[in-house]
């Protein structure tokens, strides 16, 4: 069952997060090139809604198939200039340190710059894999109206769950991978 919200939630959150917003902690271009490079693995099986899609790896540049590998796969959609995903990004690191032996993570830095994107990840010390989806492909794809986002994808390619409210931790990402896969995470 998709978690969805409701239309007047959706354009409030749209508004927050569409919006050039201060970057509060994020380095701009002309402090150098960021060394941030976590290199990307590739998915066998398509994402309802995604389809076989190829984006960037944002850590190396390498061509990336976005889909659904062996384990169950927990898709975040961030940016450099949501300010929700800067307060989301330490929880969604901590979620992954904890459970990326169980769990594939792949971070999407969504309608972003290369270089915000790789600063956005440096920053906040991220060590999962993201892919650079400028055009907003996968956001538009699941259906998720605004970042942030999470979509908990089965390893056949279903979308088990979307969250699309801002504020995630990393124990509501513990408890709601635990319901869309049926596995025990804690």
């Amino acid at each position: 069952m998709k978690r969805v919200l409701t239309a007047a939630a959706a354009l409030f959150f749209s508004a927050a997060c569409t919006a050039e917003s201060p970057e509060p902690g994020v380095a701009s271009a002309d402090a150098g090139e960021p060394t941030w490079s976590v290199a990307c693995a590739s998915g066998s099986a398509p994402i309802d809604g995604v389809g076989d899609l190829e984006l960037d790896c944002l850590g190396d540049e390498a061509a990336t198939a976005v889909g659904a590998g062996d384990k169950p796969l927990v898709i975040v959609l961030w940016a450099s200039w949501c300010v929700p995903c800067q307060a989301e990004a330490p929880e969604v690191e901590a979620f992954y340190q904890a459970h990326g032996n169980a769990v594939d993570v792949l971070g999407v830095d969504t309608a972003d710059t290369r270089d915000q994107g790789r600063w956005f990840a440096e920053e906040f010390a991220m060590t999962f894999p993201s892919v650079s989806d400028p055009e907003e492909a996968i956001r538009i794809g699941l259906g998720v109206p605004a970042l942030p986002g999470v979509a908990f994808v089965n390893p056949d390619g279903t979308v088990a769950e979307l969250v699309v409210e801002p504020g995630v931790t990393a124990e509501s990402l513990t408890a709601a991978a635990e319901s869309a896969f049926g596995m025990e995470l804690s």
